[in-house]
Formats: C-alpha cells, structure tokens, sequence
C-alpha cells in the first residue's frame, strides 16, 4: 500500500470471515464492527489471556497479552503468535481464556503453516476461544487476536468494497483514447495482396520531480519500450510487434486501405520468459487498455509514422482527455521492475497483471469505477493508482508504482504475509506489515537505483513528501519500523558505505532469499526471516552491524528470538512468538 496514513478494507461478517481469510492476508484487512458491549476505549487497555495447547504427552500454559497502544488494527501488540512442532501427527487442541481486559472479550486463532491458513477459530463466545484439529508432523505457527482491536481503528480508514458494478456516468469521464470506443470491425479482413511498410519511433512526456512536486519546464520525450503495437485494418488486427529500446517499430499495413497506427500500454510476451502488463481504465465498464493511434493511413509506399505521447499540460491544468502520456509512463515503471527480476530469472513467468488508472481516481473512498479508491494500493491481483490533478497524481512518481508492483511480486515469487494497513513514519507496526511496507520502498529504490522516494500531490502537482530511503535516521527504529526495515534493506544493496553499512551485495542475494527461505519459512514473514535466511547463504560480519544500527539485536533465527533489548511501549512484546 502506498506510504500514506489510509487503510484498504474490506468489510465482512465475522461469520463468514474464514471462507474470506486467504483474501485478507492477500492484502485487505477488516470486519463487521463487534458485538461485544463493553465501552471501554479499545487503544487504552490491554488485553491478556491463558493459552493452553494440547496433544498426546504434551500440555503447556502461556499467557499472552494483546493491545491497541500503537494505534491502529495493524499496530504492533494487536496480533501475537505463538509457534510449536509437533514429532509426528497429532490431534491438537488450542483453548483461550480471557483473563483481564475487555469485557466481555472476542478471542480468535488463526492456524498456520508456511504462510498459509489451515484453520481459524473465529467464534463470537464471551472470552474465550477453542481450535481443534488434526496435524502431521512440522512446525506451525498461530495468530491470536482480540477481535475488537482488529475492527475498530483510531486512524483514518478507507473502505475498499469493491469494484461496483453499476455502470459509470459516462458523461464525466474524459476518454484517453480507449479502444472500445474505436473499433468497428469488418467481416471482410483487407487485402494482403500489395503490403508496405510503416515504421517509426514511439515516445512519450515524462515530466520530472523538483523536489516534491513535479518540474512541468522540463518535460523530456522519451522512448516507449517493448510496448504492443500493431497496425489496425476494418477493426482487425493485421500485424503486430512490440516497440524496441529506442522506441522504434516496423510494421506492414495494406496500401491503399484505410488503417492506422495503434500502440497499446501494454508490455505482452508470450513463451518462455513471459509477461502481460496492461494499464487499463478502472471508471469505464470493461476496464479497456489505454492506447494512442495515428491518423489514417492510406498510402501505397512505404512510411514513417512516429506517434507521441502528451502530457496533457497547458501551463496550468491539465487538459481534458489529453493526458496521454500517463499510461505510458506507468508503463514504463513496470518495465523497469520487470526488467530487474528478469534479470536474476531469465525464464520467469510473470502471472497477467492489470494497473489500473484513471485520471478521476482520487484519494475519496468509495466505488472503483467512479475512481474513489482511496489511494494507491495492490489488492492481490491488481495494482490501482491514483490519477486526479490538483489531488494526487501517480502516474510520475516511479517509486509508488514499483513499490505496487513489489508487492505484486512478493505475492507471486516471494511471500508476504501482511496484513495491510495504514502506515506512516514512526508507526510503530505489527512485523508483517513493517517488512512489506519497508520492502516495497526498498524495491523501488534498488529499481531505479535512486534511493529518494518522491510522491507528488496537491494543487498543481506542487506538494508532497519524499523518503530518503538512503537515511538511517528512523523514528523508533527497531524490527517493527518500515523506516528501518527499507534503511536495512537498501543498505545491503548499495555501493554506499556510510557509516555502520560496509556492504554492497546488490540484488541477487536478495532475490534468492526471497524467492527461496522467505517464501516458505515456518515463521511469519518479517526482518527476522529475511536476514535468518540472508545469513545461511552469505555470511558478512557486515549484516549484524547495519541491523545494529536500526536497534535490532544481532538476528539468530527466523522467529526472533534473541530480540532482548528494544521492547516497546508500556506493555511487553517480546518474545515475538510464545514457544509451546
């Protein structure tokens, strides 16, 4: 989710919560508002409880403590976990016993294994909660909640509830060249018979930051690369490729037949590797892929046909339906990430992937095809990005793209197990939600080699904020700050030796942990499974002193455990996990 105080939810009743639980920790978060009565303010008591877990020859008793000190339904202390291994297979019984907090309280476990979700225990008794179930032999991991710190949030929240699917008032959407709205196509394909050729460069504006806002005197064309493009002939398609690093294609079309240029904001390639990256409109029906074309084409000789792609600007706004050059630079971006993942995978199969934008997407919440997304954010299966002037616009801001797109590939190479959430510098976060915020502002940064993360809003595209990714100056640092897991991350990256960072491992290590241990660790995903897994693959006495740096205790395993120092708030959370 893009680095803003805004929450993505989705609302369900907890009755059915457990047939919608892959989906929340794909990244929504939320439920119904609770039933329980008591009027206590949830951010100002802890919550404590008795966990007992059963199997044959084994009984053990721990107590743990929930709460919303840290503010927010993914603050650090909302969830807490325990973790056990069993020798071989065995019926296994967790039982929860509220002790002191609210009350009444609403427990609830949630059971997992590798990441993935084997059973929840999401009753509404009154302070207590029992999961039973029968397991083989490895280790587990288990997620206890109190459900009233889950659903209720002091920060400002936005509901995601989904894309509506009552048609859009089409009167107030300015097209930018949709294809729906273009084609009628012919039974009749045109004749093959005398083909030319048609060639040219295709570019588009990238207008570039000045400190926050964006630099409207100095626009820059530049190339639009391995994008589709294809000559259209009757509505048909009659030949096709994909533009080259200079932005250049060649094409044959008919002579002497009506058709025209079209070259799709899409990147598509088809065997061994694959991609298919389309940045599509989410507020008209059908979500249809952006495009530009050129005039008619009627000629019986060969020709040139370049095709440029506008900003749209006037100096002072931008104008209606000429933002054409904002799909493309969206575009662009997720060549860029693309490109550096393709470089540790040559044949890596990239799942098809939609970016939706529009320039009436804004930070309002509410329906998707009005464009009321709320912000900038990755849902699991699709990245949406905001696009209205004078609002927040993203389609120049390479660093909120790519962190998008990060997200997209810890879902699809690696693994994340956060649960999403409003997050700002200082927060102090469950683990989960720290790795994948502070990875994503990582990512981008290794990406475009360019530790400044810029995001670009308000009047004119003139404000906004910037992270210095390079900065290891964090508020709260610690293994629950996404500021010191971005600082310890890109600091293993870089060629910039500044102070306790020594090293320069560049991005293959990472890749390989992520790809490798992180996306099957026993333990939830975090710095502590990361830099665990980092250590048994390379083994630089450089690591311990850049995660020293962030007040993380030298990391000795996936889980945490050697955490002693930097315990915070007023309420204990450390050990991370409670070992059975």
């Amino acid at each position: 989710m893009k680095h803003t105080p805004l929450v993505n939810s989705v609302s369900v009743d907890k009755s059915l919560l457990l047939s919608f639980i892959a989906l929340f920790y794909a990244g929504f978060t939320g439920c119904s508002s609770s039933s329980s009565s008591s009027s206590v303010s949830v951010d100002s008591v802890e919550t404590c409880y008795d966990v007992s877990l059963t199997y044959t020859g084994f009984n053990k008793t721990s107590r743990l403590c929930t709460t919303r000190e840290h503010g927010g339904v993914n603050g650090l202390g909302v969830y807490r976990f325990l973790r056990f291994s069993l020798p071989v297979t065995a019926n296994v019984s967790i039982q929860v016993n509220t002790v002191s907090g609210i009350n009444p309280s609403d427990p609830d476990l949630v059971l997992f294994k590798n990441g993935d979700v084997l059973e929840a225990a999401l009753s509404t008794t009154a302070n207590s909660e029992r999961l039973q179930i029968t397991l083989g032999a490895g280790d587990y991991a288990v997620e206890l909640s109190e459900y009233r710190y889950t659903v209720e949030s002091s920060k400002s929240n936005v509901s995601l509830t989904g894309i509506v699917t009552s048609p859009a008032d089409e009167s107030s959407h300015a097209d930018i060249n949709l294809p729906a709205a273009i084609d009628v196509v012919s039974s009749t394909p045109c004749s093959s018979g005398n083909d030319k050729v048609v060639s040219g460069v295709v570019t588009y504006d990238r207008v570039p930051h000045i400190v926050t806002g964006l630099d409207y005197n100095n626009i820059i064309a530049l190339p639009v690369q391995e994008a589709v493009v294809s000559v259209i002939c009757n509505g048909q398609e009659y030949s096709t490729g994909v533009t080259d690093q200079s932005g250049a294609y060649n094409l044959i079309f008919p002579a002497n037949q009506e058709s025209f240029v079209r070259v799709r904001a899409q990147l598509k390639k088809t065997g061994t590797p694959a991609w298919d990256f389309s940045v599509v409109s989410n507020t008209v029906a059908g979500k249809p892929t952006y495009v530009m074309q050129s005039s008619a084409i009627t000629g019986s000789v060969n020709i040139t046909e370049d095709l440029h792609a506008e900003s749209g600007w006037n100096g002072v706004s931008y104008i209606a339906e000429k933002r054409v050059a904002a799909p493309f630079a969206i575009l662009d971006s997720v060549r860029k990430a693309k490109n550096k993942v393709l470089f540790e995978s040559p044949n890596a199969q990239f799942p098809q992937l939609n970016i939706n934008w529009s320039e009436l997407n804004t930070t309002t919440s509410g329906s998707v095809l009005l464009g009321q997304i709320g912000t900038s954010f990755f849902d699991g299966s699709e990245i949406f990005l905001l696009g209205m002037q004078d609002n927040d616009t993203d389609e120049y801001d390479e660093h909120v793209i790519i962190h998008e797109w990060g997200h997209y590939f810890e879902a699809n190479f690696s693994r994340s197990d956060s649960i999403g959430g409003a997050h700002t510098s200082g927060d102090i976060l469950d683990v989960r939600v720290a790795f994948g915020e502070g990875f994503g502002n990582a990512f981008s940064a290794m990406v475009l080699d360019d530790a400044m993360y810029i995001d670009v809003t308000g009047l004119s595209q003139s404000e906004g904020f910037f992270i210095d990714v390079e900065n290891n100056n964090c508020i709260n640092p610690g293994w629950y700050s996404e500021c010191s897991v971005h600082s310890i991350l890109y600091d293993l990256y870089d060629t910039n030796d500044d102070g306790t960072d020594t090293l320069a491992l560049g991005f293959s290590p990472i890749y390989a942990v992520l790809t490798t241990n992180q996306k099957v660790t026993p333990a939830f995903t975090s710095i502590f499974s990361f830099i665990q897994s980092l250590k048994t693959i390379y083994l630089p006495s450089g690591i311990d002193q850049i995660t020293g740096a962030q007040n993380i205790d030298p990391v000795l395993d996936m889980y945490g455990d050697s955490q002693l120092t930097n315990n915070p708030g007023d309420t204990n959370k450390l050990p991370l996990y409670q070992a059975y």
